[in-house]
């Protein structure tokens, strides 16, 4: 499958390139996540809900026909939406940089803080206005739940276990409308904008306008550890361990990433100091930062937050986080 900076190279958008290896350095969701375009904003996709029966058989005796068992599937994208506003003064008195600079930056921003945005909801999703698709702290089943026993009220985080391919588990989905996730054109143009004091002030403004959005066709390709928090209920080896049983158990397979936030990716680098006995000195020295687990990649997000709410089993709903993805 191809992923987002696939998409550009094949639409020939050689500055976007540009664009999209900037918003990888800050947004790891980008460069994992398959990515695919969709006509219009809704998708229909099937998900395969079981397998063709096999067995063995005598020799005379025939075999049931089978086939595999599906349900359709409907996903919504949401309008991913920016706008900047920047004095014309200001572009025009930067000592720096060139006005076709200064525009040019905000342009590069805008895009990053929308997939900063657009990382934030694939953890998180939202049913509010535009955010029409759930992300993946919602729509984990209980089953594939680890609960890691914190329980302070907005303090918690998790890690996600997750599949990546985004027609039979989970990706990214673009509308083929929203021309600038391929082709980065956010034009500038001039105009006015209200001022501190309320008085028109001539500026240079763009917008960042498009239909996106997260599909997880299959449920079974997610899996959360959650309730971690931030002293005695910290990531460690043996708790993924468990996140792992439980998506394998589910699968059959290992996950193809774990992702969780800088905090908790810090404290199990901390569970796994070392020991160092040399001839003439001992102590302890710290792990390197953890980059797997047991071979699958580990990867630190901004956009999964540490201000979770407990999650319980009866009740999803505390899967929301903030919206904030860092910085």
């Amino acid at each position: 499958m191809a992923k987002l900076i696939d998409l550009v190279k094949g639409a020939y958008a050689d500055a976007t390139v540009g664009i999209v290896d900037e918003v990888v350095k800050e947004v790891p969701e980008v460069a994992f996540f398959d990515a695919r375009l969709v006509k219009g904003t809704q998708f229909k996709t099937l998900a395969r809900t079981s397998l063709p029966t096999a067995g063995f058989r005598t020799i005379g005796n025939g075999i049931t026909a089978s086939r595999s068992g599906y349900s359709l599937k409907n996903f919504d994208l949401g309008i991913l939406a920016g706008l900047v506003q920047i004095d014309k003064a200001e572009v025009l008195g930067d000592s720096l940089r060139s006005k076709e600079e200064v525009l040019s930056d905000e342009a590069i921003d805008l895009i990053v803080a929308g997939m900063k945005e657009l990382a934030s909801k694939v953890w998180y999703g939202g049913k509010a206005g535009a955010e029409s698709f759930d992300g993946v702290a919602a729509l984990c089943e209980d089953a594939l739940v680890v609960d890691a026993g914190d329980s302070t009220a907005n303090k918690c985080s998790s890690v996600y276990a997750v599949g990546n391919d985004a027609k039979k588990a989970c990706g990214l989905v673009f509308s083929e409308n929203s021309g600038f996730f391929l082709n980065g054109e956010l034009d500038f143009k001039e105009g006015k904008m209200l001022g501190t004091n309320n008085e028109e002030v001539p500026c240079f403004w763009t917008d960042l306008t498009g239909w996106a959005g997260f599909s997880a066709v299959n449920s079974k390709k997610m899996a959360r550890l959650a309730n971690l928090g931030a002293a005695s209920h910290t990531l460690t080896d043996a708790l993924l361990a468990k996140l792992v049983n439980a998506y394998r158990k589910a699968t059959g397979s290992r996950p193809d990433a774990l992702f969780a936030s800088y905090d908790q990716v810090a404290a199990l680098q901390a569970s796994r100091t070392a020991t160092m006995v040399a001839p003439r000195e001992r102590g302890s020295i710290s792990a390197p930062w953890p980059t797997d687990h047991d071979g699958i990649p580990l990867i630190a997000s901004n956009a999964i937050v540490d201000t979770e709410a407990v999650w319980t089993a009866s009740d999803d709903s505390s899967a929301s986080g903030s919206s904030s993805s860092g910085s």
